[in-house]
Order: C-alpha cells, then structure tokens, then sequence
C-alpha cells in the first residue's frame, strides 16, 4: 500500500531522524520510501512530501541488470574498455561480475590522486592534462555533484543507485525526486566500484592512454589496441571516453565515421543561495538540515530566435575549472553533500549545431577550443576566468569587478566583457533569456547575479555511429562506443545506463 506522509518545512526540518518521524506518523517500523520531493506550488503552504509502501522491502534490481549470472561464456579474448568514468565503470562491473575480466585503461589517475590534482588547480592554476576535472577515475561527475537525475526511462537505475548506496553514497539518492551523492561522498563510492571490480579479476590500467585502434586482416574488425605503455590483442573494444577526449577523437575520426552533433554554449550563472531558496520555497533552507538548498530547472525562448535553458544546476554549490589543456578556460559546476555553500549555480546554455557553420565533423571541438582558449586570454592569460555582473552585461557596460554575489570560480576571475567573447547571437541570448527567467523565478535577473564564462563541455559535439540494437560501431566490427563522449548519454545516470546495457549485449554474445 503506497501512502503520502506529509510534513510542514518546520515538522521534518530539523529532527534527528526523518525514518523516526514516518515511523511515528505510520505507527510501524516497517516500511520503504519510494519517493520524496518538495511541494513549493504555494509559498504560503510549503509541503515536505514522503511516498512510502508500508510493511515492504526495497526490491533488489541486480536480477534486472544482470540477466545472465550463472551463464557461461566463450572467452576467447579480453574485453578491453577505454575510459573509467560512469560509462566505462559499469560497464566493466558488469563484465567482471560475469567472470569476463576486463582490462580498463584510463588516461588519468585514481582518484585520490586525481583529487590532489584538481585541488592544485584551483589554488595555483596549474593544470595536468592528464588529471582534472575530465580525466581521471569517475570521470567528470565525480567533481560536478554527483547529481543522478535523468530523463531517461530504465528499470537500471535502481541498480545503480544500489551499487552506490553499497559503498557509500547516502540511501536517499534510491527515492529523492532530485538525487545527488555529493562529489565528497563520491570519490569513495568510485574506489568501492574500482576495488569489486578488481577483486573480480578485471584490471585498471591508469595513466595509460590509448595510441591507435588496429583493425583486423580484414580492415573491419578491431584486433589490437595500442597504448602509449603496451598493446592488447582484443575483438571487443568499448570506448568510453568521455566528452572530452578530443586527441581520441581527432585521431580516430576517419576510422570510426566520426559525425558532427548539436550541444550547448554558456556561461555559468550564480545568485546567493539564500536568495534561490526564498524564491522557490519562501524560506531560507540553512534554517533546516533535513531540507536541501532549492534546484530549478529553465527553459525560455528568446528574441534571438535561440533558446536558452539551464544545466546541471548546483544547488549551494560552487563554480570549478573544467579545462582539460593548457591555456585554456572551461567552467563547470560541483556541490558537496550538504549543498550548504553561500552561492548556488547552473549553466546557462544557448543551443548550437556546427553543421550551420561546417560540414567537417570536427567543426564543433574546433569551435570549443576557440572558446575556450579565448577566454585564457581574455581574462588575462593567468588561468582565471573571464566574468561580468548580467546588470553590466544588460546596460552594455565593459564590466566590473564588484557584486553583491562573490564569484566562487578558483583560480579566481578577471572582470570582462563578455561580448568579446561570444558570438553576439550568444549574447543577445542571454541578455533577453535571463530577463524572461526572471518572470519565472523572482530575482533570476537581479543585476548583481555573476556569468563566469566560458561553459562549453555540457555534452559531446561528436557521434560515434554504433547499431542501434547491438551497440557494435558501423565502421568496425568489434568496437562499441557507449556513454557520453560518444554521443548517446548526456550524464551521470544516462552514462551508466549505457554502460550496463553494452556490458549486457557483449556477455549475450559470448554465451556458450
């Protein structure tokens, strides 16, 4: 029987336990939430919602996502996964809790390592290219929240947030309507994963980077991989690499049929938590610690004929360094845990296709890069980022150093104009975008909320082409591009649902 428990924000706000309160409301112990979300349609009448199912135990979704424990396979060769972000990750657990081994080669370090790397960044700005905010064990997600909302449909995700609560993520990301680890809790949970699969008899070579893809005698089919420390004989090649993987991607995009896709261009947008949080709920969530800083969602169409839309929003969170080469500059966002920071962010995203400007496939990243290392030398060639107040942006103004909202960027920001940054289509975008959010959400076009520029990463401007019911690559036999630097997934949860799904269809293929 499922059963709404509702609470005022100053009934469940602050009480020791939540699972304490829902016990006393039901009269029993006994029970499972399914779902909790925030009611703010009335300001005057806030309501903290939690869905439970009395006198039931949480399903156990591994049956689903691995259909074929027990089974036995034809192992001929190793698997072989290029990347350990979500996609690469999952994939691997699956292979190696069906006995396949696989062999994982990622470009950057394990993640405590990787930690240091990124936290030297910050403070020096200096950057490894081999370990950041894009490469390294996790993948990018490890440093952008952990947020696990998708629109994506899938039985899957059960599985995963599982996987995750097993070593260590919180057990509210299996009913939270907006689920987030928190990048503090996830660098454990990516060492959990790393360690099973590990003691299952897969391997994970890091700083190791894939050279060349070596086809068969027959030019169509993958026989060998090539690294920049060895070589592995293999038929079965997944190629998880992320968004970022450009060296990869440039290398290999004849081979591979490498097709141009849309993605976004931004800049990052941040306001006082504080002031978010009145705005959604009426109230100032630091009041309650069982009350998580508000998120929101916007999508507006503007008079540039373009769109303008938020991403990857970070509630009470902070604006980090996502370049992943030198002299260059790249914005993102990242929460801990208890989102409780004094600003909160998201992306502001303007649409863009290359194929309005190029036929070549490639035509994306190379307007990535442009972006990106404009914005170095915009801000000053120091490793900080180019900003602007959206008043100052609005009136026209060269830009200025001071708001209200101090801008959470590490190494630090360069007052700008961003007009000599972005296209002017771009800017005209937001000028009139962040206005009309503003009819959305009271204060979204204060003057003083801060762009940091440039945000350019949200998600791949490339395809791998792959079947759509095999995953197996159209240009060679025996290579399967999954996940979002590929083109199919655009997030933590996506990625992994992708992940798992190639892992599947590869052990279904190998089944004796």
């Amino acid at each position: 029987m499922i059963k709404d428990i509702i609470f005022t924000p100053d009934q469940i706000g602050n009480v020791p336990s939540v699972k304490e309160e829902l016990a006393k409301r039901l009269g029993s112990s006994e029970f499972t939430i399914e779902k909790s979300f925030i009611d703010a349609r009335h300001k005057n009448d806030i309501k903290v919602v939690y869905r439970v199912s009395k006198g039931e135990e949480r399903s156990d979704d591994t049956a689903a996502a691995l259909p074929h424990l027990g089974k036995r396979f034809n192992i001929s060769k190793r698997p072989v996964i290029v990347g350990f972000g979500p996609a690469g990750m999952f994939c691997g657990l699956v292979l190696a809790r069906y006995g396949l081994n696989p062999i994982i080669i990622e470009k950057g370090r394990p993640v405590e390592e990787r930690t240091k790397d990124v936290s030297f960044y910050k403070e020096k700005g200096v950057i490894d290219p081999s370990s950041n905010i894009q490469f390294g064990e996790g993948g990018a997600g490890t440093f952008s929240d952990g947020k696990l909302y998708t629109g994506v449909s899938s039985g899957l995700k059960g599985f995963i947030g599982q996987v995750m609560v097993r070593y260590g993520a919180p057990e509210d990301i299996l009913y939270d309507s907006h689920p987030h680890v928190g990048t503090d809790n996830l660098v454990n949970v990516v060492k959990g994963i790393r360690k099973e699969i590990i003691s299952l008899g897969g391997e994970i070579r890091f700083s190791e980077e894939l050279v060349r893809i070596v086809p068969g005698h027959d030019g169509s089919s993958v026989s060998e991989v090539i690294t920049d420390k060895g070589s592995y004989l293999t038929d079965t090649l997944i190629l998880a690499i992320g968004n970022s993987s450009r060296d990869l991607i440039r290398n290999n995009a004849s081979f591979l049929k490498v097709e141009s896709k849309p993605f976004a261009v931004g800049v990052r947008i941040e306001h006082l938590r504080s002031d978010i949080d009145k705005a959604m709920y009426g109230f100032d969530t630091a009041d309650y610690k069982n009350i998580c800083a508000a998120n929101y969602k916007l999508a507006v169409d503007t008079c540039s004929g373009k769109k303008l839309y938020t991403f990857c929003m970070c509630p009470g969170g902070e604006v980090v360094p996502s370049a992943s080469f030198e002299k260059a500059v790249v914005t993102n966002g990242m929460s801990y845990r208890a989102r409780n920071n004094d600003n909160s962010n998201s992306a502001l995203l303007v649409p863009f296709d290359p194929k309005e400007v190029s036929d070549d496939p490639l035509a994306g990243i190379t307007f990535q890069d442009m972006l990106e290392t404009k914005a170095y030398t915009l801000a000053g060639s120091d490793s900080t980022a180019p900003f602007m107040t959206y008043g100052d942006l609005k009136a026209g103004k060269s830009g200025t150093s001071y708001s209200s909202v101090v801008p959470t960027y590490k190494p630090g920001v360069t007052a700008c104009d961003l007009r000599e940054l972005l296209p002017e289509v771009f800017v005209e975008t937001l000028k009139d975008g962040i206005s009309l959010m503003g009819r959305k959400i009271r204060g979204f076009d204060s003057e003083n909320a801060v762009l940091t520029a440039v945000e350019t990463r949200s998600s791949s401007p490339v395809r791998i082409p792959r079947n759509r019911d095999t995953f197996e690559s159209v240009a060679c036999k025996g290579i399967f591009p999954i996940g979002e630097g590929a083109g199919y997934a655009g997030g933590i949860m996506s990625s992994a649902i992708d992940g798992i799904k190639c892992g599947n269809l590869i052990a279904e293929s190998m089944l004796l």
